[in-house]
């Protein structure tokens, strides 16, 4: 019996190739944005320099009418004015007001100054609210607050006193305190306190009635305090 050679079983048709697929790109990447520039900080102002003086003018400046601004010389004359301030070696004032005043020596006739301060202050018919100098002489008129190394008052009236010497001839001070004092001609005080008073001494209360008045002050405050605490 001869054997058969057995058949092999038919080969499967091979399946054509699948087309490749072509590789998908991969999404590109976005491109980071720029970073916005940041503002730049606003620089602080600068603070505004302080307007110089004007260089004092050398030949004398005469004001006739109100000024409200500052006036620098060397000499400064005011007729029938009212000035705001007034800076200069030499002030002369005629029937005029000055707000606040600064020189060597001060002149009022018939006028007025809110403060003045130099070295020598002499004022007729006229008063001044605060007066500081050297040598302060008040005639016929009228001051609130003197401080001053010597001060006269004639025919006038002040409110205080401070100063190293102080005559008085026909006028009166509510408050004199001064090392040495000199009262002359029907002139008084209502509170003197001083080292050495000379001429007729005419007070309400001298530096003894003072401190007699300060003391019973204070003990009824003292008095007051307990009262409340009790």
């Amino acid at each position: 019996m001869n054997d058969q050679p057995s058949e092999k079983p038919a080969e499967k048709p091979k399946s054509a190739p699948r087309p490749r697929r072509k590789a998908e790109a991969a999404p590109a990447e976005r491109a980071p944005r720029p970073a916005a520039p940041k503002a730049a900080a606003p620089k602080p102002a600068a603070p505004k320099a302080a307007a110089p003086k004007p260089a004092a003018s050398p030949a004398p400046i005469s004001v006739s009418q109100p000024t409200p601004t500052p006036v620098w010389g060397t000499t400064v004359n005011v007729t029938r004015a009212g000035v705001a301030e007034v800076e200069a070696d030499s002030i002369n004032v005629r029937q005029g007001g000055l707000g606040a005043a600064s020189a060597e020596d001060i002149t009022v006739e018939m006028g007025g100054i809110g403060r003045a301060h130099a070295y020598d202050i002499a004022v007729r018919l006229g008063g001044v609210g605060v007066a500081h100098g050297e040598r302060v002489s008040i005639e016929l008129g009228a001051v609130g607050v003197a401080v001053a190394g010597e001060m006269e008052l004639k025919q006038g009236y002040a409110r205080a006193i401070l100063a190293r010497d102080v005559r008085i001839r026909q006028g009166g001070a509510q408050t004199i305190v001064a090392g040495h004092v000199t009262l002359e001609q029907q002139s008084g005080a209502f509170i003197l306190l001083a080292r050495k008073v000379e001429g007729d001494v005419r007070t309400v209360l001298d530096w003894r009635g003072a401190l007699a008045i300060g003391a019973v002050l204070a003990l009824g405050v003292g008095l007051l305090a307990r009262r409340k605490r009790g």
